[in-house]
């Protein structure tokens, strides 16, 4: 069984770096924090329902659009 965190990337925007799943090429591990190539390390939260790293969520804000009925 697939856990909650598993079934999302890391980062939810498609531009991040951090943009990827456990069992992607070059990736090791999972969870709610990164480590980059240059030591920095970053963490992650939920913004309007998506998980983004520390970095994007501060600068790629998603907008959730409604629909009216």
């Amino acid at each position: 069984m697939k856990g909650f965190e598993r079934d999302y990337p890391f980062c939810s925007n498609p531009d991040c770096i951090l943009y990827v799943r456990p069992g992607d090429p070059c990736f090791i591990g999972s969870g709610n924090w990164a480590e980059l190539a240059d030591g920095t390390i970053v963490g992650r939260g939920v913004y309007n329902g998506l998980y983004l790293c520390d970095l994007c969520g501060r600068d790629w804000r998603p907008v959730i659009a409604f629909m009216i009925a």
